[in-house]
């Protein structure tokens, strides 16, 4: 008999059905590749997600979803958790996994109901005290994810580092992971072009892609992303965006399309303010692009292994994309760096091992172990 795995991901529907979404956001690209890859090993793998119509539970590709509120619901967030535990009673699964959303939620049921949790860190601002700027209420929920979530998986030893300084708690680092590209090297176009790709949130602060691209008018820049947490700024930064003639406002592009705009850009850039570990920074790499990132560079890796530029100020930012697009060789020895990087620290084929040997750990302890 399998271990029975469970993704409390709500925001993973579209990305398990093919739809397009107003946003893509990295958890859910992260539990979905990895639900998929333990289907591949024997796994029973279920999703609790939104409701975004149809039948309450339905089968896609021999993963069950099942489904709880409306995203846009104003429910109150005492029934919002009572209907995702109903939900997590329905999926019957010993293991219970979350990445973001639903904080509090998960290890709560699990303790109570002796089952086991598994909560992998989304950001660096759950760990180094970060939390203080939250909510009561998220802060309260952030609290009982570190504290009572059975296993903790850290993106980077930076994560893993804080947490136990801050927090007490141990913790296993396991690096994202990407089904990686095989085959030739990609085309480039003639003109160079740089890509922003992230949720429109305040956050990410895309506003500061848009003055780049009034200051750099020789190059195409061109910024993915739909609509993130901040009322307005999604609007403000299309119509903005619509006045720069080198700047191309994508929105959203469905998951499956979006390794073609990186294949074809020579840049991605990251403003920022904190990040956990960007998909988009694996999904660059892997197409030979250096990144330059303002704030963001984990565990230095940027820095330390050359693949790009962790720039710190905008005037630097600037300064590093501008010698980017002017020296081809300092650009190609980058993205060069870049791709020998991700196949060696995060092909999806080599770290899924590693949470295997978590969720047998976990099994165990229920006297069953997963088949191979």
């Amino acid at each position: 008999m399998s271990t029975k795995i469970c993704f409390v991901a709500l925001s993973a529907y579209p990305l398990l059905a093919g739809r397009s979404s107003k946003r893509v956001i990295g958890p859910s690209v992260h539990t979905v590749l990895l639900a998929k890859e333990l289907l591949k090993r024997n796994f029973d793998v279920t999703f609790i997600t939104y409701d975004e119509g149809g039948l309450p539970i339905e089968n896609i590709d021999g993963i069950e979803v099942i489904k709880t509120y409306r995203e846009d619901s104003h429910l109150n967030p005492a029934f919002k958790a009572l209907l995702i535990w109903k939900a997590m009673r329905k999926a019957k699964a010993y293991i219970y996994y979350h990445h973001a959303g639903a904080s509090g939620i998960v290890p709560s049921f699990c303790r109570l109901m002796k089952k086991k949790s598994v909560w992998h860190i989304a950001s660096n601002f759950y760990v180094n005290k970060g939390l203080k700027n939250f909510k009561l209420l998220d802060r309260f929920a952030a609290w009982l994810d570190i504290k009572l979530a059975d296993v903790i998986i850290a993106q980077s030893e930076f994560q893993k580092t804080e947490l136990k300084r801050n927090y007490g708690r141990d913790s296993l680092e396991i690096k994202n992971h990407f089904p990686l590209t095989r085959g030739a090297k990609p085309e480039k176009t003639k003109l160079p072009i740089i890509l922003w790709v992230g949720t429109i949130s305040a956050t990410k602060q895309p506003e500061l892609f848009l003055r780049l691209a009034e200051a750099i008018p020789e190059a195409a820049l061109q910024l993915i992303g739909g609509v993130g947490d901040t009322p307005g700024l999604y609007e403000r930064v299309k119509e903005t965006s619509a006045g720069i003639p080198n700047l191309k406002f994508l929105d959203v592009v469905p998951f499956n399309e979006i390794n073609e705009y990186f294949s074809r850009a020579v840049i991605l850039v990251n403003t920022s303010t904190g990040e956990g570990f960007p998909y988009a920074y694996i999904q660059a790499w892997m197409n030979y692009i250096p990144v330059v990132s303002l704030n963001s560079d984990p565990d230095e890796v940027i820095c330390k292994y050359k693949l790009g530029f962790h720039s710190k100020t905008f005037p630097r930012l600037e300064e590093d994309v501008r010698m980017l697009l002017e020296n081809e060789q300092l650009r190609q020895q980058m993205g060069e760096n870049a791709r020998r990087y991700v196949e060696d620290n995060h092909d999806i084929n080599n770290i899924v091992k590693q949470h295997i040997e978590v969720f047998n750990q976990l099994s165990k302890i229920q006297g069953r172990c997963p088949k191979k």
